[in-house]
């Protein structure tokens, strides 16, 4: 099939959303269809061997306009037997160009986006979707929740894992020294943006619950990797619990040491309520690091409903520090703590080949 897929980036950094976008187009291209990129804030050329198009670094509503037009000009020109678009922000171009060209598209959700007071545009498009895929059961639920869709229209297609990247490793004394980590220290590692609007994370609880991990476990350095504009006011939480001394802020981390980052926890922790999914739980167990997630959204699913992962109240300070202590204490199955096996497990699971597979009945070849 001659496809367009449609993201906010691919070559330039856009968190899970823009990790799941490369995985999507290289398995849809392994596939053997014909695939070309648009992402918003990518500049044109090629990426990876495929043709790109996007606005670059300017922003705006002007930007937005810009790469509307470009989009339906895009459609009209090269005729896609479908558009896929991996933002919901796009649903409303992608029903045009149904409409104007009669090209079906599919559209991407993620959980925290569907609420009550969704755009009436973005619901329109999402009744209009030939297919929409949800990233977890926790995301479909929402959607089905907020928009009258028949179900049949709504399939699940969870992240995937770059194995070729993300394995299992020693920890790197580079880092070690960087962060001034003692022999001694255990580290707890949560990867997030530090954005207000992205506090659901719950970076700030496992914060909270830093001091009855310390006074169990003994030394604890919790290193938070992520910048943004909440970083200020968990600076502060640090401080008011007298634990800034054992609160490491990394900053941005960037690709090429964002798998050195993960195998230098003794665990991965991120009680969010609002994720959609969380590609960066399977980052950090393809690295073969225990991992705490929470048990009211996608992360469920990323730790296979518990089987990969120990879930917890992420509202519940003491659950997160009991959850945290038992996987510094090597308490829990034996899986979690084999990092080789592991990785196999989340591969297994998670890895390129069954996410083609998954690809590949949404989007038979013959």
């Amino acid at each position: 099939m001659k496809l367009h897929v449609w993201a906010p980036g691919f070559s330039v950094f856009q968190g899970g959303i823009g990790a799941h976008g490369r995985a999507l187009a290289k398995a849809l291209r392994d596939l053997g269809h014909d695939v070309r990129l648009y992402g918003k804030f990518d500049t044109p050329g090629t990426w990876d061997g495929f043709p790109i198009w996007g606005t670059g670094n300017s922003s705006g509503r002007l930007q937005t306009a810009r790469f509307a037009a470009g989009l339906l000009a895009a459609c009209a020109y090269h005729r896609p037997e479908r558009v896929v678009s991996l933002h919901l922000n796009f649903g409303p171009v992608a029903q045009l160009v149904k409409k104007l060209l009669g090209i079906p598209f599919t559209l991407t959700v993620h959980g925290i986006e569907m609420h009550e007071n969704l755009p009436q545009a973005r619901r329109r498009a999402l009744r209009n979707a030939d297919l929409v895929f949800a990233d977890s059961a926790w995301s479909k639920q929402r959607l089905m929740d907020t928009v009258d869709l028949d179900p049949v229209r709504v399939r699940i297609l969870p992240c995937t894992v770059d194995a070729s990247r993300f394995s299992h490793g020693c920890k790197s004394e580079r880092l070690m020294t960087r962060y001034n980590l003692k022999p001694d220290e255990q580290v707890v590692l949560t990867v997030a943006r530090l954005d207000a609007r992205e506090a659901y994370k719950g970076y700030d609880r496992v914060v909270q619950a830093l001091p009855s991990i310390r006074k169990t476990c003994g030394p604890v350095r919790y290193i938070l990797a992520g910048k943004g504009d909440d970083e200020v006011r968990v600076q502060s939480l640090a401080r008011q619990l007298s634990v800034e001394d054992a609160v490491t802020f990394a900053g941005f981390v960037a690709d090429d040491e964002l798998a050195d980052h993960y195998r230098l926890a003794d665990a991965f922790a991120m009680p969010s309520t609002g994720e959609g999914f969380g590609i960066v739980f399977l980052e950090a167990l393809a690295c073969g690091t225990p991992v705490l997630a929470g048990n009211r959204d996608g992360s469920v699913d990323a730790v296979d409903k518990g089987r990969l992962g120990r879930l917890v109240d992420p509202t519940d300070v003491r659950q997160i520090a009991n959850g945290v202590v038992e996987l510094l204490q090597r308490k829990g199955p034996e899986l979690w703590f084999e990092r080789g096996a592991l990785h196999d497990a989340v591969v297994a699971r998670f890895g390129s080949t069954a996410f083609r597979e998954e690809l590949r009945s949404a989007f038979p070849t013959s």
